[in-house]
């Protein structure tokens, strides 16, 4: 089952609840193997703060609707696969594209999750394409996200827990001298490029948290499965950390970072650290 959220009001009905009603409520019956979801753009002004909640719960409501209508045969946890949202525009003003990409996993940053189970995402904000005939959110080269879908459906839907089919995400934090930030990865990297400004740092004033600022953080060395960021922009207290934390944070397939051998990026995340800062970082769990 495909479903894009968002249609052209020139070319059909547009409204979730006309698109639910018309598109894949009359399939219910039907015994289905999983679902995949294509996120439209439109979410990113529209309810954008709710989405960790609404999205996770619209996947359990289509596991019980498709289980219900079925008798059965729909599994009642039946895989549910969604493509991260794409790029747009190349300059933009704010953040709701790398807020609706977090809100997606439901805040964790990747998935499955604790929330979020038997889910498997296709990262796609590195397959912008200026040039594309189909507008820049919508790939020309459609493989790359198939791709990305196909193995996570291999190893979420099919159980092959040998198939690798998430990219790189942080499990640790370390602190060295105040100037320097290591980064520890899930699996070993591909690094492309040592990136000056796609890894920030939260400044913040010490006793003033109200006035921080979010500063690069360039990748100044990196080894199998580590990144070291120079802290040299903030000299004051710490207190976040995020990646690729814009519309349009690389050109095509150019992310500066990828899985070894399989290329599939690793996602942009955001990590906010306590009132200690980020030397209180290290303690939290970041993959689970």
């Amino acid at each position: 089952v495909g479903y894009d959220s968002q249609v052209n009001e020139e070319t059909g009905p547009h409204q979730p609840t006309v698109l639910w009603n018309a598109m894949i409520h009359p399939l219910h019956r039907m015994a289905i193997k999983g679902a995949i979801w294509y996120q439209g753009e439109s979410n990113a002004a529209w309810h954008n703060a709710e989405y960790n909640c609404t999205f996770p719960t619209m996947i359990e409501d289509w596991r019980q609707v498709f289980h219900q209508g079925s008798g059965g045969a729909t599994e009642i946890d039946f895989p549910f696969g969604f493509v991260q949202l794409s790029t747009y525009h190349n300059a933009v003003p704010d953040d709701s594209f790398s807020w609706i990409r977090w809100h997606q996993t439901a805040d964790f940053g990747y998935a499955p999750n604790p929330k979020m189970r038997r889910t498997f995402m296709a990262v796609a904000m590195d397959l912008g394409d200026e040039k594309s005939p189909f507008g820049t959110i919508h790939p020309r080269y459609k493989q790359d996200v198939a791709y990305r879908l196909y193995l996570g459906a291999q190893a979420v839907a099919y159980g092959e827990t040998a198939v690798v089919f998430q990219g790189p995400f942080p499990k640790g934090l370390q602190l060295k001298n105040s100037t320097e930030l290591i980064i520890t990865y899930t699996q070993e990297l591909t690094v492309l490029e040592l990136s000056k400004d796609i890894f920030e740092v939260c400044c913040c004033q010490k006793g003033n948290l109200s006035s921080c600022e979010w500063l690069a953080a360039p990748i100044i060395n990196h080894s199998i499965n580590t990144l070291s960021l120079s802290l040299n922009e903030c000299h004051q207290k710490i207190t976040g950390i995020r990646y690729a934390w814009t519309e349009w944070p690389c050109d095509l397939k150019k992310c500066p970072l990828y899985s070894k051998g399989y290329k599939l990026p690793a996602p942009s995340f955001v990590i906010q650290a306590a009132h200690n800062g980020l030397s209180s970082m290290s303690s939290i769990k970041l993959f689970q």
